[in-house]
């Protein structure tokens, strides 16, 4: 159920960080005092140290809107897919319910990638060596913590998280 949650939030912050793109300094949330959607792991963070041009917000603007409406329209197939996982774990059958997870993954690490790469062909050649630096940044922080915001891999033996 964790990694449901997961899941969603990732494809909520992939979707909406664009709207916290435009920063110089850490995103912010709403009300402006802390990380919003753009926080680790978003937009927001892959266009840290880069001043967008009124015309560059505007289409990342645009790319967003088009990023929400698929999400929308995509979200019948992902409650369905989440039930799939629901019932698989719910019956015991750990190894469909992981590989759904698996596969649900990989379609979002590539819908990831595909929207890093729009984001980055609309900055300059200039941008695009601080967004590339960016990018090492946040693949060398994944991988030095695979669990996803620091946690980090559980100790072999400890005990699985509460759930709460």
């Amino acid at each position: 159920m964790r990694k449901i949650a997961m899941l969603v939030a990732l494809v909520a912050t992939v979707g909406a960080g664009v709207a916290q793109a435009q920063t110089d300094g850490p995103p912010q949330g709403r009300d402006g005092r802390g990380r919003g959607a753009g926080g680790p792991g978003g937009i927001g963070m892959l266009l840290r140290g880069i001043t967008l041009t009124d015309a560059q917000k505007a289409t990342l603007e645009t790319l967003r809107q088009s990023d929400r409406e698929a999400m929308e329209q995509n979200r019948e197939q992902n409650q369905a897919l989440f039930e799939q996982i629901r019932t698989a774990r719910q019956s015991g059958d750990t190894a469909t319910a992981n590989r759904l997870m698996r596969e649900q993954r990989a379609k979002m690490d590539a819908q990831r990638d595909k929207h890093a790469a729009a984001v980055r062909a609309i900055l300059s050649a200039e941008q695009q060596v601080q967004f590339d630096k960016n990018v090492a940044e946040l693949k060398e922080r994944e991988a030095k913590f695979p669990g996803g915001r620091g946690r980090g891999p559980r100790p072999p033996g400890s005990p699985p998280p509460a759930r709460g």
